[in-house]
């Protein structure tokens, strides 16, 4: 037990009414909390709504500001507290929860990376950050395969992202996808790689780090095929 919790484990319901009050005269944009199934222990919350979560990952965009002079704190500070929410969902073994909320910032944040580009360390922060959790999801579902295949479509996302930009990720995606699948999952990831390909070589090299792209494809492609023939 931290000393904040302590702390606040010492406090009457009255008192933390008052504090909660006060925290949001001072960040107001943090009132969707309020509403928003929060992880603790003892409570199961399988599928909490992504539209609540999607929405604060939007404002979260656009906290820092007008484009151009967009102050990034805020903007990771925010998103920082989305993924801690999902982090704490994973401490609880709520991993469909936790999972619903790494979908929504993975997503969005793919999605809107080239309108908000003053804040793209931020996001990179948060994609990058969000691998060990699915990870853990991945192997806290390991009898639910539909759980998994979701898993397995977001970290997917995260490295195709970073593949088709020519951006270095620090995680080792490919490891996990090719080293902790079953035979059935690799199959479905191939595809998924085959897929991506295809866009790739359409562009007969014209298009700057195509060639380098088809690579790291083709090179999942093999492990997933190495870890086939290895089950």
């Amino acid at each position: 037990m931290n000393a904040r919790q302590k702390k606040l484990e010492q406090r009457e319901k009255s008192e933390l009414i008052a504090i909660i009050q006060q925290m949001l005269r001072q960040e107001p944009g943090l009132e969707w909390i309020l509403t928003t199934p929060l992880p603790t222990s003892g409570s199961r919350q399988d599928s909490p709504d992504p539209e609540m979560y999607r929405k604060q990952v939007l404002a979260a965009m656009e906290a820092g500001g007008q484009p151009g002079r967009r102050k990034l704190q805020p903007v990771e500070r925010r998103l920082k507290a989305i993924k801690d929410t999902a982090d704490a969902f994973v401490e609880h073994q709520q991993y469909i929860a936790a999972l619903t909320v790494y979908e929504v910032l993975v997503t969005e944040i793919i999605e809107h990376f080239n309108d908000y580009s003053d804040d793209y360390i931020a996001f990179c922060v948060t994609l990058q950050g969000s691998v060990d959790g699915l990870d853990s999801c991945f192997a806290g579902e390991e009898d639910h395969p539909q759980i998994r295949l979701r898993v397995l479509q977001t970290l997917f996302r995260i490295y195709r992202f970073y593949t088709d930009t020519g951006m270095d990720l620090d995680e080792d995606i490919p490891g996990l996808l090719a080293g902790n699948t079953t035979a059935e999952e690799r199959e479905i990831i191939t595809q998924w790689a085959c897929e991506a390909i295809v866009p790739l070589k359409e562009s007969k090299e014209t298009r700057w780090g195509s060639g380098a792209s088809r690579q790291e494809y083709e090179t999942l492609i093999t492990r997933l095929a190495r870890g086939k023939r290895n089950t």
